[in-house]
C-alpha cells in the first residue's frame, strides 16, 4: 500500500509539472513579438545580430547592452520585454535593477572620498566611526571592509528595507555591535547584504556634507557623469523600472542544480535571511522598496549609463578633458589581493576594494556581477566600458551565456574596428 501511495504521489506531482510547463510556455506567452532596437557602429553589426538572435529565439527575454570606448558609445541595443505580462517593450530609456554592479558604484564612491582626502584604505574605521571598534572590530581597516575580508557576512538580527530607509540611527547600531565571524583579515568571504550598509555608514561618516550614499553618488558622480543611476530608485521614475521575472521553472531547473551545494555553506542561511526580501526578489517591484538606497543590491540605470561609468574606470579615472578618479585611485582597483585566503562564502573572484578583479577572454575586467546574469565592467586590455542588464533572473554571474555571446561578438569585431582605425591614421 505505502509503494502505491508513493507511486500515487509522484504521478500527481509529475503530472503538475506537465500542467505548469504547458501554461508557462502557452498561456503566459504574449501575443505581440519583441522588439530590438538601438545604435550600433556600423564595424559592430555582428553584436546587434547576436543581440536580435538571442531575443527572436528566446533565449532573451528583456535586457540592454552597451559599450563605450575611451568616450565613444560604439554599441546601445536594448530590447524583449520591460514586463511581460503587461506586453510592455524594452525602451531606450528603461531602468533596469543593477543588483551588485551597485557595489562597484559604492566603491566608486569611496574612492572619490579617498582622492578628496576623506577617506584613507589603510587606516582603521573606527578613526571615523569610533564605535564600530566594540566587539574586536577595533583593527578592520577601509581595505579589508571593502574586500569582503572584515568577517561582517551578516546581521545578528534582520532588519527590514523600510526600516533601513527610515530608521538609520537602529541600523548604524546595529552595524556597529556586530562580532566578526572570522578573525579580520584571515579568510574571505562574499558580504552580499552587508557590504552596502557598511559602506554607506562609512561615507555618512567621511562626507563633510553627512550625505548617505545615495545622495553622494548622484550629486557628486551620477550628475557629473551625466548619467542615469540611481542607488535607490525616485518613485516618480518607476514607470520606467523593468518589472523583476524570474525564469521559468523549467528554465530555472539546472541553474538552480548548478548553485544547489551553496544552501550547505553554514553561512548562507543567515546572509540570506539577513533582510526581509529573503529570496522573493520580486518584491523588489514594489516602488516603496526599491526607492530604499541600499547600495549593497539596490541600483537601477540604463545600460548606457552603467557602460560609461566603467569607461572611466577602464581608462585611468578620465576619459578626454574629464576626470572622476586618480590615476592612482584607479590603480588600486587593479591590485591583486592577498592569495591563499580561505574562501568561506561565494569568494570565487578576486575582490579589491569593492570592486571583482578578473580575465576572461584574456582581457582584465574590474567591475562587479549581479544578480540575474548583470554584469558591468571596465576592459583595461583595450580601455572600454561594458554593461548588460537584465530583469529576468537566471543563477548565472558575470558568465550568463546571454552576455557572454555579446561581449565575444563584440572582441571579435572590435580586432577588425581597431585594424580600420589604424589604417585610416595611416
Amino acid at each position: 500500500m505505502k509503494g502505491k501511495s508513493i507511486l500515487k504521489h509522484a504521478t500527481v506531482a509529475v503530472l503538475a509539472l506537465v500542467v505548469w510547463q504547458v501554461y508557462d510556455k502557452n498561456w503566459s506567452k504574449p501575443s505581440a513579438k519583441p522588439r530590438v532596437e538601438g545604435y550600433f557602429h556600423p564595424a559592430f553589426r555582428k553584436v546587434a545580430e547576436t543581440f536580435r538572435a538571442n531575443v527572436e529565439s528566446g533565449l532573451e527575454k528583456g535586457a540592454s547592452f552597451a559599450v563605450y570606448h575611451k568616450g565613444e558609445l560604439l554599441v546601445d541595443l536594448w530590447g524583449g520585454w520591460a514586463d511581460i505580462e503587461a506586453e510592455r517593450h524594452w525602451q531606450e530609456n528603461t531602468l533596469c535593477m543593477t543588483w551588485s554592479i551597485a557595489k562597484a558604484a559604492a566603491a566608486i564612491a569611496v574612492a572619490l572620498l579617498v582622492d578628496k582626502g576623506q577617506l584613507d584604505y589603510k587606516e582603521k574605521v573606527s578613526h571615523y566611526w569610533p564605535e564600530f571598534a566594540s566587539n574586536n572590530k577595533e583593527d578592520i581597516t577601509v581595505e579589508s571592509l571593502l574586500s569582503h575580508t572584515a568577517g561582517l557576512i551578516f546581521l545578528n538580527e534582520s532588519f527590514s528595507l523600510l526600516e533601513y530607509k527610515y530608521n538609520w540611527p537602529k541600523i548604524e547600531k546595529m552595524l556597529a555591535s556586530q562580532s566578526p565571524q572570522w578573525n579580520p583579515g584571515t579568510a574571505v568571504g562574499y558580504h552580499g547584504i552587508t557590504y552596502g550598509m557598511y559602506v554607506d555608514a562609512l561615507v555618512r561618516k567621511t562626507d563633510p556634507q553627512h550625505r548617505n550614499l545615495s545622495q553622494f553618488f548622484q550629486e557628486e558622480i551620477a550628475s557629473v557623469l551625466d548619467i542615469e543611476y540611481y542607488i535607490g530608485l525616485p518613485p516618480h521614475l518607476f514607470h520606467r523600472f523593468a518589472r523583476i521575472h524570474k525564469t521559468s521553472f523549467w528554465e530555472a531547473r539546472i541553474d538552480l542544480l548548478a548553485g544547489f551545494s551553496s544552501l550547505f555553506n553554514p553561512y548562507f542561511h543567515p546572509v540570506v535571511y539577513s533582510w526581509d526580501i529573503h529570496t522573493k526578489f520580486e518584491r523588489l517591484n514594489n516602488p516603496d522598496l526599491l526607492s530604499v538606497g541600499l547600495p549593497s543590491a539596490i541600483g537601477a540605470a540604463t545600460a548606457r549609463s552603467v557602460a560609461k561609468m566603467f569607461d572611466f574606470v577602464a581608462n585611468n579615472g578620465s576619459v578626454g578633458h574629464q576626470k572622476l578618479l586618480s590615476f592612482s585611485a584607479v590603480a588600486g582597483f587593479l591590485k591583486p589581493p592577498v592569495r591563499g585566503l580561505p574562501n568561506l562564502f561565494f569568494a570565487e573572484n578576486a575582490f579589491v576594494r569593492g570592486m571583482i578583479l578578473r580575465s576572461a577572454e584574456g582581457h582584465q575586467h574590474v567591475g562587479h556581477s549581479g544578480l540575474l546574469g548583470n554584469y558591468g565592467w571596465g576592459d583595461t586590455t583595450i580601455g572600454a566600458g561594458f554593461a548588460y542588464l537584465t530583469n529576468h533572473l537566471t543563477m548565472y554571474a558575470q558568465d550568463d551565456p546571454r552576455q557572454v555571446s555579446l561581449r565575444q561578438a563584440f572582441l571579435e569585431c572590435f580586432v577588425k574596428y581597431k585594424d580600420s582605425l589604424k589604417k585610416k591614421n595611416g
